[in-house]
């Protein structure tokens, strides 16, 4: 197994220290995406279907809903209702810790909602919502009434948007934006900055760094201090990553792999 870089950064005052990783897991699967959450559990995506796992590979529950298509999205940021997007048919779905049912699905259309592209979890149970009509994002109570909403973000910034990543951490919205970054917003959807990283292909925030994945690479920006950099992973040739405490979780055709801090 090949040695790597860990970047120094907090996650719950905990931080990964530069060193060796050991190989803990893998999950076989041919998964279309996955994520994980703070509890380093494994959500894994094919279809319509979605699949928890622990940090072992035991696999925990299922849950599988063939009314609404294949599964867009998947938000674990709040491991006891996870929202799951069917992007296809405009629905939300929430499910607690087990995958079961937690609360009534959410129709966009029946809110009077159109063409909403992109769908995180927002604090206190709310809902950011980017619309690819009107280029703008839109945050939901818990009544799921409009609380925020952005101009139109292209006439607004001037660049041509095609976002394909929304996110909440920290009192920040992220918005991928491939052409040009990732765009960052305040909690009440007012713009701040763009960090500079271009076609990435997924990212996650971590305290001060953004980490994202351009082709087969693993790099990470400061947001603070725009210091930016590369680290080697553990295999050649991967679609997917997630960073958790002192966890990496690297997908591969083969599966996904866990590699724990030595």
């Amino acid at each position: 197994m090949k040695n790597f870089l860990c970047l120094f950064f907090f996650i719950s005052t905990l931080c990964f220290s530069q060193g060796k990783y050991k190989l803990m897991a893998t999950i076989e699967t041919e998964a279309d995406f996955f994520t994980t959450d703070n509890q380093s559990n494994v959500y894994v995506v094919k279809k319509d279907e979605l699949i928890k796992y622990n940090k072992a590979g035991k696999q925990l529950c299922k849950y599988s809903n063939k009314n609404f298509g294949d599964i867009s999205y998947v938000d674990a940021s709040n491991m006891l209702k996870l929202l799951v997007f069917y992007k296809d048919f405009s629905q939300v779905v929430f499910l607690d810790n087990t995958l079961s049912l937690n609360g009534e699905p959410l129709s966009f259309d029946k809110l009077g909602l159109q063409q909403v592209s992109l769908v995180c979890s927002s604090f206190n149970n709310g809902l950011w919502l980017y619309n690819q009509q009107n280029f703008s994002l839109t945050q939901l109570n818990t009544s799921y009434e409009p609380d925020h909403r952005t101009e139109n973000l292209d006439n607004l910034l001037n660049m041509e948007l095609q976002p394909d990543r929304l996110l909440e951490h920290d009192n920040r919205i992220y918005l991928n934006n491939p052409t040009t970054g990732v765009l960052i917003f305040d909690i009440y959807g007012t713009y701040y900055k763009t960090v500079p990283v271009k076609n990435a292909k997924q990212f996650q925030v971590i305290g001060d760094w953004l980490y994202f994945m351009p082709e087969n690479k693993i790099k990470a920006y400061n947001i603070k201090t725009t210091e930016e950099t590369e680290f080697d992973v553990p295999v050649t040739d991967f679609t997917g990553f997630r960073l958790e405490v002192e966890t990496l979780f690297i997908q591969t055709a083969k599966g996904i792999s866990v590699y724990a801090a030595e």
